[in-house]
């Protein structure tokens, strides 16, 4: 933990306390969104794929994983399972932050082409926020306040985030192919190369949203070192 490494034992177990809490409230709540929408009786949980067709529930499921994993690693002390943790975020608190980009902008200009109009399903406000808006928020903080100085190279970051949407490419065609429909109306209203683009832009926001908060983090931390240097 970065803010950990330079401050005295009692405040880095205060640091560690604070880090299991908010570890242990994104795993309440990621646990009851998912729990929510994996037991729906919607014809899409039968179908190929299921709720993980969806790019919102796979980032859920991927950030519940780093939080469990973070909170486990506070629990048994162990170096290797932050490791895991942080590197797990440099993947988990991007994709939050693009899911919520995408799914409020998208929502704003027009909410069927995420939703289709013949779905009925009712989604209850807190579970709305629970997987499209705390996830990012909760990630966030985590990333800017308990996780160590970045150090990734440009060129790994591109690559993962070019390797995730590939794979997510190559996953949503592959339920397309089995269901004959994709999770989202957007994605069956345009052209396969307007496709190819959008998922191209979704990678170079993911770029974009990991160095501004690797930015945001270098702020916070000095800004922490320094108010320790006066107080």
């Amino acid at each position: 933990m970065a803010m950990a490494m330079s401050t005295p034992e009692g405040e880095e177990l205060t640091m560690m306390s604070w880090s299991s809490g908010l570890y242990a409230l994104a795993a309440v709540i990621f646990n009851m969104a998912l729990r929510f929408v994996l037991m729906a009786d919607i014809p899409i949980n039968k179908s190929y794929g299921g709720q993980l067709q969806f790019l919102t529930i796979l980032g859920v499921v991927g950030s519940y994983i780093t939080v469990t994993i973070g909170l486990l690693a506070n629990i048994v002390g162990s170096p290797f399972l932050l490791r895991v943790k942080n590197s797990l975020l440099v993947l988990s608190a991007p994709v939050e932050v693009l899911i919520s980009i995408l799914y409020g902008s998208i929502s704003l200009v027009n909410r069927e082409l995420l939703v289709p109009k013949s779905v009925t399903f009712f989604m209850p406000p807190q579970m709305d926020f629970a997987l499209h808006g705390a996830p990012a928020i909760l990630l966030v903080i985590d990333f800017l306040y308990f996780s160590p100085n970045w150090t990734t190279s440009p060129l790994a970051v591109l690559t993962i985030y070019s390797s995730a949407g590939v794979a997510y490419w190559m996953w949503v065609h592959r339920t397309y192919a089995v269901n004959n429909y994709f999770p989202y109306p957007l994605l069956e209203i345009v052209t396969t190369e307007q496709r190819a683009l959008i998922f191209a832009v979704s990678i170079v926001i993911l770029y974009g949203v990991f160095f501004s908060l690797r930015k945001l983090h270098s702020i916070v931390n000095k800004a922490h070192v320094k108010s320790e240097k006066t107080a």
